[in-house]
């Protein structure tokens, strides 16, 4: 209700002053005070947005503002006073809004929107609640919504303190001493898992380890008709002093609860799984990838160990659908597997993109029909790399997919999919050969030109660039700039794609460069041309329809960047062909 209310008051705004519709970015570090031109005032921060020295409310708001409509890069600490509740916290989600200021009377002000509660884990109702006036530190990342709401970003920020109370769980520091190999026969302690998962950061561990405890909190006790896990906390002692979080852990043999012993406050526990560090501050378990080895001494018939699980593939020799699918029929309702599987088949559809997930939903088969098809569901790109768009996955092409099998039930309807955060091992797009070697003299000459599409250079599908060798010996060298999606060919629109902060510099050795011409692709009515923030040695591109052009710099070398600052597919410049002109 509260983003709708936004965009009705946005909508009317706009009609009053007759302004355009366009998203138009917010300027970086945009100044609070007059001015106009170019240049703007520098901004200046009173505090550091650590947790030694965090943002005030004013601090927060320049910062969120100076990502335009982007989220911010990193979680920052922000310290201020509750003025406004709007929802102590909702009884479906756990999470709460509310706004601060710098002062106990209003003024600017900072939303805190959908967060978590002390710990970074949801509010309830047994917790202290939140009033008017209490002082708090939240943490998370920002964002300034529509370029006109200055607050946190969805589920990505918690409430640290509140009127200098903090967790007593997982966020705090253990005091014993970590100990353990992370073994059955010498497991981790819990000041060890914290250690180790702290260690990994907010991916999830390579191996699944050990971890002895006592329960000292139930948040969800496995429920038969539900999930079938359970939501817990343990500690050394069985009291909140340095708890680990176990998040939706399976039940004894790595199974889902359906009858026997329930958890209970003190239980000695043995935690076989995967652990990450949410956030990069919650040490955990990784979701639906551990389960409970042991419950005060007991395991699986009567104390001996599960039975070994299914071969699962491996990436070199992976299952083929038709094994996948009767893996997963074997499971009860809502099973998984234990471990993540390796499964090769050829894409049968392509449903659907998830733009906060930066995920594709689609099916595969072993023969490319939609015979015996298995869904993988939200599924990221080759290695694990976001997706930006639909268009990113092509029908036909073979794919290697690591992740955990499931039997999803609803509704009694049965889909047996490759459950959510797979990752792409290989890709082979089947598209056919021609074209020269990657990096190895592309490019068509003529007079004082050379005219390059990145199509004909024989790059595979999402090949990631970094240097190509054009025929008159100009190389064109592709760097990341920061973001986690670095320069890559796709065959979908036959463009080389570069991401915001991405940039290609055009070495052209003796010569020098009197002009560049780059052609973007256009896809259902989105041009692909970063949204016309495209600079050559930091001076804009000119924008003829689908063409940029630059003349200059005159000089042997040019840095092309994406410098855009908004969100989505419009983000991306989308390179089909390049044409360098040189003086004569």
């Amino acid at each position: 209700m509260k983003k709708i209310l936004y965009s009705v008051m946005a909508l009317a705004i706009a009609a009053m002053t007759f302004t355009a519709c366009e998203d138009v970015p917010a300027p970086y570090d945009t100044p609070t005070g007059g001015g106009t031109g170019g240049g703007g005032t520098e901004v200046t921060y009173e505090g550091e947005g650590t947790l030694e020295k965090p943002y005030t409310v004013a601090d927060a708001i320049k910062y969120a503002k100076s990502f335009g409509q982007a989220e911010s890069e990193k979680q920052v600490y922000i310290k201020g006073y509750i003025t406004n509740i709007t929802e102590e916290y909702s009884t479906n989600y756990g999470n709460a809004n509310f706004d601060i200021s710098d002062s106990k009377d209003g003024g600017n002000k900072f939303t805190f929107y959908r967060g978590l509660y002390l710990g970074n884990k949801k509010f309830a109702s047994g917790d202290t609640q939140i009033k008017k006036g209490d002082e708090v530190i939240i943490y998370g990342k920002v964002v300034n919504y529509r370029g006109n709401t200055p607050e946190t970003v969805q589920n990505a920020a918690y409430l640290y303190s509140l009127n200098g109370v903090t967790a007593g769980g997982g966020s705090e520091t253990p005091t014993a001493e970590a100990k353990g190999a992370g073994t059955l026969e010498d497991p981790f302690n819990v000041a060890a898992a914290i250690a180790y998962a702290k260690q990994v950061g907010s991916g999830e561990s390579d191996k699944e380890v050990y971890i002895k405890g006592k329960v000292s909190k139930i948040t969800a006790n496995y429920v038969a008709d539900n999930y079938g896990n359970a939501t817990f906390y343990i500690s050394e002692d069985g009291t909140s002093a340095g708890e680990f979080y176990c998040y939706r852990t399976l039940y004894l043999g790595n199974q889902k609860y359906t009858s026997g012993k329930l958890l209970e406050l003190k239980d000695e526990v043995i935690i076989c799984g995967k652990v990450t560090c949410y956030m990069g501050n919650t040490p955990e378990t990784v979701q639906n990838k551990s389960y409970l080895y042991s419950l005060n001494g007991a395991t699986t018939g009567g104390g001996e160990e599960p039975a070994p699980t299914t071969d699962l593939g491996t990436a070199d020799a992976p299952l083929n659908v038709a094994k996948a699918l009767e893996i997963i029929n074997g499971y009860e309702a809502a099973g998984s597997s234990p471990t993540d599987a390796y499964v090769k088949g050829k894409i049968v559809s392509v449903q659907s993109y998830n733009s906060q997930y930066k995920s594709i939903t689609y099916y595969i088969s072993d023969d490319g029909t939609e015979t015996n098809q298995l869904q993988v569901y939200s599924g990221k790109g080759l290695n694990g790399a976001d997706f930006a768009a639909k268009e990113d996955l092509t029908v036909g092409a073979t794919v290697v997919v690591k992740g955990q099998l499931k039997k999803y039930v609803k509704n009694d309807v049965v889909t047996p999919e490759i459950n959510q955060n797979s990752q792409i091992v290989s890709i082979d797009s089947n598209t056919g050969g021609g074209g020269t070697e990657p990096g190895g003299g592309g490019g068509e000459v003529s007079g004082n030109a050379i005219s390059v599409n990145f199509s004909s250079l024989g790059l595979s599908n999402q090949e990631k660039v970094s240097t190509l060798t054009l025929s008159d010996g100009t190389t064109l060298t592709f760097d990341g700039g920061g973001n986690s999606n670095s320069p890559a060919y796709y065959n979908t629109g036959t463009a080389l794609r570069m991401y915001p902060k991405n940039t290609m510099t055009i070495n052209a050795g003796s010569k020098k460069i009197a002009a560049i011409e780059i052609e973007c692709n256009e896809y259902s009515g989105t041009v692909y041309n970063a949204s016309g923030d495209i600079t050559v040695n930091n001076t804009k591109m000119t924008i003829d329809g689908l063409k940029l052009k630059f003349d200059g710099p005159n000089a042997s070398t040019a840095n092309i960047a994406n410098a855009s600052t908004t969100t989505g597919a419009p983000s991306q410049l989308r390179m089909m062909t390049l044409k360098i002109t040189y003086a004569e």
